[in-house]
């Protein structure tokens, strides 16, 4: 069962407290902080990087170590040359922690491409805590060769690794889209229905249109959304196939380009009962209020 990011702060700020009081380590010596811990506490943890107590700054240094928490590499570099000893001694710890997971990793990962069952999982929990975001897309490579429990195990893994990294949370549900096994003649077939949909029924029945409704937008979408997802996880094979093939993903690619365009810019008429839809921009929800979409994160609006 996870952990709710109020359980976690409560709990948290409750073993600031008590090193203030004296209790040395009692928030990185907490089993339950670091076995909990996951990247969306990032921002609660950190910010007692910056605490004017220095016994509090030195054992949230310690918990990022024991967790291996990358985000604050940076701030604990600078922290190592420039703060009092107890928190320089911390700060070595944790960098220290930091190069003995990038020495780890090529062990993992010959683990993960060569092991299964009980090995297989306990490198997949270690790479969680280790995984960097450029090992993403090798992990990926493992994540569409493995099936059943193994890749519900390196989908954690990804998962994990993700989280961490802004950059990276934007394509998220890609990323976690599973990668194909290259079928030259199955994605021929593919590219052949995608570009007739986009370059003859689209552009024939919805890019004409000033105003689309609803239903259109939503379908037209969805369809899109499946085509990039089909496409990203077929770029690693365009080296199997021929030249024909990659002229036909490279037509279909700016075909996605020109239609995403042309749909952002359309109006989206209300169809009764229908009052949410996605986002083009970010792919969050939208929803209808005072004769506009807006989007929910970003705050994109479409008449």
């Amino acid at each position: 069962m996870s952990v709710s990011r109020l359980e976690y702060l409560g709990r948290f700020l409750d073993h600031v407290d008590f090193v203030i009081s004296g209790k040395k380590n009692a928030i990185s010596e907490d089993k339950w902080l670091v076995n909990n811990y996951c990247s969306l506490f990032y921002d609660v943890v950190s910010k007692h990087l910056l605490s004017p107590d220095i016994r509090v700054r030195a054992d949230v240094v310690n918990l990022l170590a024991a967790v291996r928490e990358r985000r604050s590499l940076d701030i604990i570099r600078g922290m190592r040359a420039s703060d009092k000893d107890v928190v320089k001694t911390a700060c070595l710890g944790y960098l220290s922690a930091i190069g003995e997971s990038d020495t780890l990793i090529p062990d993992l990962f010959d683990i993960l491409e060569h092991k299964n069952d009980d090995e297989f999982k306990r490198a997949a929990m270690k790479m969680t805590i280790a995984g960097r975001s450029e090992d993403v897309p090798r992990l990926r490579k493992i994540y569409g060769q493995v099936v059943g429990e193994m890749r519900d195990e390196i989908k954690r893994t990804l998962t994990a690794i993700i989280d961490k990294d802004d950059a990276l949370k934007k394509n998220k549900e890609l990323l976690l889209s599973v990668p194909i096994f290259p079928d030259e003649r199955k994605f021929v077939s593919f590219l052949d229905t995608s570009i007739t949909y986009l370059d003859i029924r689209y552009r024939d029945s919805v890019s004409c249109k000033d105003k689309i409704t609803q239903g259109t937008y939503v379908n037209v979408y969805n369809a899109l959304k499946k085509i990039r997802t089909r496409v990203f996880n077929e770029f690693d094979n365009l080296s199997y196939y021929g030249k024909e093939t990659k002229k036909m993903y490279d037509e279909l690619m700016h075909l996605i380009e020109w239609a995403s365009a042309d749909l952002s810019e359309k109006t989206v008429k209300v169809e009764e009962g229908m009052k949410r839809m996605t986002c083009p921009g970010c792919d969050s929800e939208m929803r209808y209020s005072g004769g506009v979409w807006v989007c929910i994160d970003c705050g994109i609006k479409k008449g």
